[in-house]
């Protein structure tokens, strides 16, 4: 028995030294995870490391060109992540079939679900945006948390297990995230995207705050230009950082960085998605942050522009310390800059393992490194008239609050129902 015990200790001693700790986000990995992650992590070539970090849109009724790009960067290159875009689900659901079909290793899929399934598929009832229910006046956390649970069921339906929510901003200004924040008190917002954020978590779903470190105040939209604030370091700290400080204490996974100048955070003035001051000091040191690390957009005009190319933006994203980059132009090329630099020495191959060991322990905890795992989804038309029947019932409780609340009514934005339902969900 000792003996056994002894030899135990040695394994686990062992593993220990394979996996150093700050490789890893989360107590949850446990030992078999991180024997498979360094098992599929064995057998890449570096430029398949480097493409695992990588995330491409998969947009409705792509042409037979972009289909086949998007086959060649699944089946040649090994990219590891998608995010799906607006458009019919059933269609959504066949080409990521093919897609996954392409796949050495299983692809992590992702999307922004801000007010639910609904934000990308018409097939679901749309929840009301988050600055609607920051009218809430009582019982908001609970409803909040009920609402994680159900977008969390219906993206686990549709094998999307990452979700680009909650927005932790804060709207102190009219501006282009005004209705998507739960408003201007901070505090707030830290309860109510920590009660939504934990319940995706426990649907098994990985949450990602945004846009870090804090967006509120603009009233640029950085898809256009990119937004320059004006805020102390001191403001950053005990205000729009503190939901962060909530959501990290209740297990945060991932948080995404936008695309905006902070010079009290970096005083070189360059966006906050390439700075390593902010990546590496603020998030990393200052807030003890481990988890998975990923930009806003690489090709938004905030930070891609006629002085910074799509290859140029991608390689600064990755120099400052970005674990995931999400929708670059010209990802072929792009891979190929990384995957050189790494080659030549100019980045470490051992902080390559390591970023690309977060991404396949997400993939790893969520069952896709298992033997006989499938990721394709079936019985979606029940799946779909079941996420309907469970997601009315809550937005019309909402809707009852909503209208009660003493807080001034938003007008809605473009498609937004927020206190309307269509005549197929009643």
């Amino acid at each position: 028995m000792k003996r056994r015990i002894s030899v135990l200790f040695l394994a686990i001693t062992a593993l220990a030294t394979i996996f150093p700790a700050e490789s890893y986000s989360s107590d949850k990995d446990s030992l078999r995870h991180k024997s498979q992650v360094e098992e599929v992590l064995g057998k890449m070539s570096v430029r398949q490391k480097v493409a695992q970090l990588f995330v491409i849109s998969i947009s409705r009724n792509p042409s037979d060109k972009t289909k086949e790009k998007q086959n060649a960067l699944i089946r040649d290159y090994g990219v590891g992540n998608l995010i799906l875009m607006r458009g019919p689900v059933k269609q959504f659901m066949q080409r990521v079939d093919e897609l996954q079909s392409l796949a050495n290793v299983p692809l992590l899929i992702a999307t922004d679900a801000e007010w639910g399934a609904a934000m990308r598929f018409a097939e679901y009832l749309p929840y009301p945006r988050q600055a609607q229910l920051g009218r809430i006046e009582k019982g908001a956390e609970r409803l909040l948390y009920k609402m994680g649970r159900n977008v969390g069921k219906e993206l686990k339906d549709l094998n999307i297990y990452v979700n680009y929510a909650p927005v932790a901003d804060i709207a102190d200004v009219a501006g282009s995230l005004s209705q998507r924040s739960f408003g201007s008190d901070y505090k707030q917002i830290a309860s109510l995207a920590t009660a939504y954020m934990k319940g995706m978590q426990d649907e098994g779903i990985y949450a990602c705050g945004k846009h870090y470190p804090g967006h509120g105040g603009s009233t640029v939209d950085a898809h256009l230009e990119m937004p320059v604030l004006d805020k102390t370091r001191a403001h950053m700290d005990s205000v729009d950082l503190y939901p962060y400080y909530k959501m990290f204490e209740n297990g945060l996974e991932m948080v995404m960085i936008g695309h905006y100048s902070i010079k009290s955070v970096d005083p070189s003035g360059v966006p906050m998605s390439i700075s390593p001051i902010l990546m590496n000091q603020v998030l990393r040191r200052d807030q003890g942050f481990k988890g998975v690390v990923i930009t806003d957009a690489i090709a938004m005009k905030a930070l891609t522009n006629k002085n910074r190319g799509p290859v140029e933006a991608t390689v600064a994203v990755y120099k400052a310390g970005a674990d995931m980059i999400l929708m670059t132009e010209e990802p072929a090329k792009c891979i190929e800059a990384i995957t050189k630099a790494v080659e030549s020495g100019e980045f470490s191959m051992e902080d390559l393992d390591n970023r690309v060991r977060k991404v396949l322990m997400l993939k790893a905890r969520a069952g896709f490194l298992e033997e006989g795992y499938s990721p394709k989804v079936k019985n979606l038309d029940r799946k779909i008239a079941s996420a309907r029947r469970r997601d009315y019932r809550l937005i019309k409780k909402m809707q009852r609050k909503m209208l009660k609340s003493s807080k001034p009514f938003l007008e809605p934005v473009g498609d937004d129902r927020t206190l309307l339902l269509d005549k197929a969900g009643k």
